[in-house]
């Protein structure tokens, strides 16, 4: 009867072993699997974070130029605005005044 529990003992050991090198295969896989995912998803960072920066440029760009149109704007608005509007985009010019042609172009 001894010899049946020991054999058993053991076998339930070996049975142990085999589990237990079943679970630390599991855990190393799931290690694994997640190692390979946090670098994918540190690129995904590292790319969304080079977009951002190029976007923020843009938007700065953008709101510059809006703030030289609306300087242009506000430059119409005025007397001398439509003046030089006037003489650039019409070619107009005041009463007495004398337009040269350059003849050579």
């Amino acid at each position: 009867m001894l010899s049946g529990r020991k054999e058993a003992m053991q076998e339930m050991r070996v049975k142990f072993k085999k589990s237990s090198l079943i679970t630390k295969l599991v855990i190393a896989i799931l290690l694994v699997y997640s190692m390979i995912t946090l670098v994918h998803l540190q690129r995904q960072l590292s790319q969304k974070q080079a977009e951002r920066a190029a976007l923020e440029t843009q938007l700065t760009e953008q709101q510059q130029a809006n703030a030289a149109l609306h300087s242009n704007i506000d430059a119409i608005d005025t007397d001398e605005g439509v003046e030089a509007v006037a003489r650039e985009k019409l070619g107009l010019v005041s009463e007495g005044e004398i337009t040269f042609y350059d003849a050579g172009n």
